[in-house]
């Protein structure tokens, strides 16, 4: 080999140095860029995790949701076997229509016995009128009788009284006063008789409002049994669904005991439970927006319908308050409170009471 010439050598060890240095740099270059995107990274994180807290705080979401509707268990009026059940379980009924048929025959017999009754006392009250009628003649009668006894004594006094002056001057005789004075006794037991048998004709003239009483129960027994035999068929309330059908023709259907529930499904409604620090940014009207876990792809809009006044505390009490329970029971948690989402247009092959719900309440969009 060829040995370098100091010229070389000084040039090959200034390259060297060069390259060293050039290396030098780039690593220090690489170092600083590296902690600078770190820190972008790290800043990028910050912003959009406080983005995020305050994108929640301003719309608040729960993800403890179930779909709700009102339901009605349908219980019969009256007692006694089916004998006809018009609907099953899961089926879709429109209001007015026939659900069951209690069996009539008891319930028609009621009301012909009631019917009866009614036209007895109608009778009755007739030949009682009839009577009174009489009895009021008869009173009349004697009332007149009464008038001419008056009479007979006020002419019987005057007798007496013209006579007995004409005895002393001789115009008349003893015999004659006597006479006179008789009639006047007569005339006034007659006028006391007549009196007592007309008080008694009165006393004796009878009426009708005891009878028109009785009346009045009995066309009220007829109503009463008319009713009965009508809730023999029973009518759907409203649209809705038939869940839960645990009867079947001819088994005997008790007063107040449900035989199905049906489902309200003109009206549904998302309930979730919102932490209490979130309720003052979620007013009543609010637009919101439902996710349905059976179906997360397909968003449904409501409103908020209310707000939830109260929850069943911890240890017991109002008992017909919802009960939601804390997430942790060692640490103090925000109580949540059930706030009721009305939903708009939801679609019905999806609605199903329980069915578990997201909601998130949007008040930045309310109008």
């Amino acid at each position: 080999m060829s040995q370098q010439t100091p010229e070389n050598r000084r040039t090959s060890l200034a390259r060297l140095a060069a390259a060293v240095f050039s290396d030098g740099a780039k690593q220090h270059y690489r170092s600083w860029m590296g902690r600078l995107v770190a820190l972008a990274v790290i800043a990028a994180a910050v912003w959009l995790g406080a983005y995020t807290v305050q994108r929640i705080d301003q719309r608040p979401r729960t993800h403890d949701a179930f779909l709700y509707a009102d339901t009605v268990g349908i219980a019969p009026d009256v007692s006694g076997h089916i004998s006809r059940l018009h609907v099953r379980d899961n089926q879709r009924v429109a209001k007015g229509d026939l659900l069951v048929e209690i069996e009539p025959e008891p319930f028609e017999l009621r009301v012909r016995q009631a019917r009866a009754q009614v036209a007895a006392l109608q009778a009755q009250i007739a030949l009682t009128t009839r009577q009174v009628d009489a009895q009021s003649t008869g009173a009349d009668a004697v009332a007149t009788q009464v008038g001419r006894a008056r009479s007979q004594l006020a002419l019987a006094r005057d007798t007496v009284a013209r006579l007995e002056p004409l005895l002393e001057k001789g115009y008349v005789t003893t015999q004659q006063v006597d006479e006179a004075r008789t009639n006047l006794r007569t005339a006034e037991t007659a006028l006391t008789a007549s009196t007592q048998q007309a008080r008694q004709a009165r006393q004796a003239i009878g009426d009708t409002d005891s009878l028109a009483a009785q009346l009045n129960g009995a066309q009220a027994a007829v109503a009463l049994a008319e009713r009965d035999l009508r809730n023999t068929k029973i009518r759907a309330p409203f649209d809705g669904l038939v869940v839960g059908q645990d009867s079947s023709e001819g088994a005997y259907a008790a007063i107040g005991r449900p035989m199905f529930t049906l489902i309200k499904t003109d009206e549904w409604y998302a309930v979730g439970n919102f932490r209490e620090t979130e309720l003052p940014q979620i007013p009543v009207g609010a637009p919101a927006t439902v996710w349905l876990m059976s179906d997360n792809n397909r968003p449904i809009n409501g409103h908020v319908d209310s707000l939830g006044w109260g929850v069943r505390p911890m240890d017991g009490g109002g008992p017909s308050l919802p009960a939601v329970g804390r997430t942790l029971s060692w640490v103090v948690v925000a109580q949540r409170f059930p706030v009721r989402i009305r939903l708009d247009n939801p679609p019905a092959s999806a609605m199903r009471i329980g069915a578990t719900a997201s909601i998130l309440v949007r008040p930045g969009d309310a109008k």
